[in-house]
């Protein structure tokens, strides 16, 4: 019998190897490392475009700029741990890009996970600037929107170079919705102790605490009609002011309500603190929520 190549796709054996190649379910991981590689580009040029700009020649266009290049001069001008988390996934993400490359599962989980620290990373340095000094800005409420994965790593990373009572509040707050009660008191009882906050702060916190303890599972839906009226943005537990800002999952993120009451903060956001809603639309980008 004739070869079926030879008759269906009168083509040569390099190509029919090409094909395979190209069909095969692991050749996945590569492309997907290719696009992480891709998306840290997108990154660079929305996030650190001004930061390089002013490091580079006089005569130098940003556009015309190597990566290698662009890299260094965040290596040395910016922050050396985020610029090598950009080396990391640029050389596991060029190894994507080439046939006889190859990545792996762990790899490609690695440089997933260090695109996202990247951006938190860069969240952190937006804080340690003077005049966003984290309880300088009013911008709770969109801060609240992030997943509690970026709350968290942000706020602990923040909390490294400097301390507050808004960080203590935001921090511990999150621990409890984490599912992290001892480590929400850990860190008021340190703070105590560091006269960061007073003692009636950290009552009036654990108290805040205890009322969210006791109904996490249920706290959304005792205050939907707060969530469902554009004239609220607080809800009144026990006796105790507590923001709702945005429901954590299976809410009302997505309907024409919850644009009618977050609208007018992003609008105002915009235009008062347009580098934090730049970063926080890049990191929201990788929220993994499920909304209804």
């Amino acid at each position: 019998m004739e070869n079926i190549n030879s008759i269906l796709m009168p083509v040569n054996q390099n190509f029919i190897e090409v094909f395979e190649v190209f069909m095969d379910e692991n050749q996945k991981t590569k492309i997907r490392a290719n696009n992480v590689r891709q998306y840290i580009e997108g990154i660079i040029d929305l996030l650190l475009k001004k930061d390089i700009q002013q490091y580079l020649k006089e005569n130098e266009l940003y556009e015309g700029v190597n990566w290698s290049r662009k890299i260094k001069i965040i290596k040395e001008n910016y922050d050396e741990k985020i610029a090598i988390k950009f080396q990391e996934i640029f050389r596991i993400g060029g190894d994507g890009s080439h046939f006889n490359g190859s990545v792996s599962d762990q790899e490609l989980q690695k440089i997933i996970l260090q695109a996202i620290h990247i951006v938190e990373d860069i969240f952190v340095k937006y804080f340690l600037v003077p005049e966003h000094r984290f309880g300088s800005e009013n911008i709770y409420t969109i801060f609240s929107m992030l997943p509690l994965n970026n709350r968290i790593y942000i706020l602990e990373n923040v909390y490294a170079h400097y301390k507050n009572q808004e960080i203590v509040d935001r921090l511990s707050l999150a621990y409890l919705k984490n599912k992290e009660g001892d480590k929400a008191r850990k860190l008021l009882e340190s703070a105590k102790e560091e006269n960061i906050i007073s003692s009636e702060f950290e009552r009036m916190q654990l108290k805040k605490l205890n009322v969210l303890a006791n109904n996490l599972s249920n706290l959304y839906a005792k205050n939907s009609h707060y969530a469902n009226n554009p004239e609220y943005s607080k809800a009144i537990i026990d006796g105790n002011l507590l923001v709702v800002g945005l429901p954590t999952s299976k809410d009302v993120f997505d309907t024409s309500m919850a644009v009618e009451i977050f609208g007018q903060w992003f609008e105002d956001g915009k235009r008062e603190y347009p580098e934090f809603i730049n970063l926080f639309l890049c990191l929201m980008a990788t929220d993994t929520r499920q909304y209804i």
